[in-house]
């Protein structure tokens, strides 16, 4: 018996002492709520959020490209601001095509200025960085004044926001323009919500000369605001964002580019010209489902929605409107740049945010001047955006971030061949090289899968070649074969450490 009553006894501590840590603990997140919800600070907070965010992102940015990692995507940008730094239309060699038809990224002309003025590829991935972070600014003002959000809600959708693997994944895949659309139009639907109608026209002008099919997104934003009986405002956003899309992508585009739409070939399943894609996306709808309903599909909307807990869902008419532009993106055929294409979430992420917002009000219940979110819901929501960064986002720890930025062997290796490539001379770079080769009138990327031997045609045009095995499953027996047809193709090996080879084409040889 006195056992028994020993252990009641110590069983009855032990519960009041976590009542009283419990009690203890709320006490003090009130209070540190009661002074973020300060009108000072809820002014200055999200801004020293953003500014750790973009310091963070582009330490890794910067990082990633120090050691070569950033990607060749970066490599068109690099070319294009060379060409019109000495006066030369931007026309990318590997593209074909002059870079502004390519997305009618318009936002690029002031990017290049500033560019010329810096380094050109740490500018251009500070710009980016520094723009991804700033969608934390309107994502907070609008838990904090539309939605009606305590401090703590706000706080876990940004923590969500500075976690998703899309924004990340967007910072070290090179350069994308578009990705300074992400704050304008996550600030475009808050002027929109709160009828500053110039401000809107002037954010919705950003967001279009980032990417001319983001006039898609202005569509679906203008849709949204039409659902929140702005329907004037509304339907001429709607209205601009269509003009916008078909001006540009059947207009301008074809205009700077071959004469067509440029991206035409992305849809090659469905026809040869746009009037047959359209005529073969109605006339095989099985096939057009199969596009929409594919794994990578599935995986990619997963991966939208579900590091924020699939809250969007409770909010579908924020995200219906964007279907159109959603399903453009996954029926095209377009090569996975190995970070998952992400330069075409920027309006799904802006859209899904938002969405979360307003499903986080309605699932959540009024409280004396804010509404109050479950504190076990905000757990889950950051706890879940954890997960989807550690397993998709590019720096995930099991990529280990912190010891990016290091070049070893290889990486030195492939620098010092730059140094035997003339500035002038017409180079065939391998992926990692692109990058540091591209800054000259004629570049282009040396594209090897299988073994191959090389032949004229891969070399027409060019001068130096630059081979990089590091990254190529080639037998010693197969790279050898690959010297011999070099050599008989008129080139001399000038360079080669660490499996970097640098081939100059002798002269009176082609």
């Amino acid at each position: 018996m006195r056992a028994a009553r020993g252990l009641e006894r110590t069983s009855e501590h032990v519960v009041t002492t976590v009542t009283e840590m419990r009690r203890r603990l709320d006490i003090h997140l009130l209070r540190w709520q009661a002074r973020i919800d300060a009108p000072a600070v809820d002014r200055s907070l999200p801004w020293v959020v953003a500014t750790i965010l973009g310091l963070t992102l582009i330490l890794l940015a910067l990082a990633r490209h120090q050691d070569l990692g950033v990607g060749a995507q970066l490599g068109h940008y690099l070319q294009a601001v060379h060409l019109m730094a000495v006066g030369r239309p931007p026309v990318v060699s590997e593209l074909g095509v002059d870079v502004f038809a390519i997305q009618a990224s318009w936002l690029f002309w002031p990017v290049s200025w500033l560019a010329r003025v810096f380094p050109p590829a740490e500018t251009m991935l500070t710009v980016q960085s520094v723009a991804l972070a700033l969608g934390v600014v309107p994502l907070w003002r609008i838990a904090r004044g539309p939605a009606n959000l305590r401090s703590g809600a706000a706080g876990a959708l940004v923590v969500a926001y500075a976690l998703h693997p899309s924004i990340h994944n967007l910072n070290l895949s090179g350069f994308h323009p578009e990705a300074l659309a992400l704050p304008a139009l996550m600030a475009a639907y808050l002027a929109g919500h709160r009828g500053r109608w110039w401000t809107l026209a002037v954010l919705v002008a950003v967001v279009v000369a980032a990417r001319a099919d983001l006039g898609l997104a202005v569509f679906a934003l203008g849709l949204v605001l039409v659902t929140e009986d702005r329907r004037r405002p509304g339907w001429l956003t709607a209205g601009f964002g269509v003009a916008w899309f078909l001006v540009m992508a059947f207009g301008v585009q074809p205009a700077l580019g071959d004469g067509s739409y440029p991206h035409l070939m992305a849809f090659a399943d469905f026809g040869d010209s746009v009037d047959d894609v359209l005529f073969g996306m109605l006339a095989d709808p099985a096939g057009l489902a199969g596009d929409l309903l594919a794994r990578a599909s599935f995986e990619k909307l997963l991966l939208l929605v579900g590091p924020v807990l699939f809250l969007p869902l409770v909010r579908p008419r924020y995200l219906i409107p964007l279907f159109p532009l959603v399903a453009l993106y996954l029926i095209a055929d377009v090569p996975d740049d190995g970070f998952g294409n992400p330069h075409q979430d920027v309006a799904a992420v802006v859209l899904v945010f938002v969405a979360a917002t307003w499903a986080l009000m309605r699932i959540g219940t009024s409280g004396f001047s804010r509404v109050m979110v479950d504190r076990r819901v905000l757990a889950v929501l950051v706890l879940t955006a954890a997960v989807f960064f550690v397993r998709d986002a590019a720096p995930s720890p099991y990529e280990e971030p912190w010891a990016w930025g290091r070049r070893d062997a290889v990486d030195l290796a492939r620098v010092a061949s730059t140094g035997w490539v003339g500035d002038q001379a017409r180079v065939l770079a391998a992926p990692a090289l692109y990058p540091l080769l591209a800054e000259r009138e004629t570049a282009y990327v040396l594209h090897l899968g299988e073994p191959t031997t090389p032949d004229a045609t891969m070399v027409a045009g060019v001068d130096v070649l630059v081979f990089d095995g590091n990254d190529l499953n080639w037998a010693r027996s197969q790279i050898r074969d690959f010297e011999d047809g070099m050599v008989e193709l008129g080139f001399g090996r000038r360079y080669e450490s660490e499996g970097i080879q640098v081939w100059i084409r002798r002269p009176g040889s082609g």
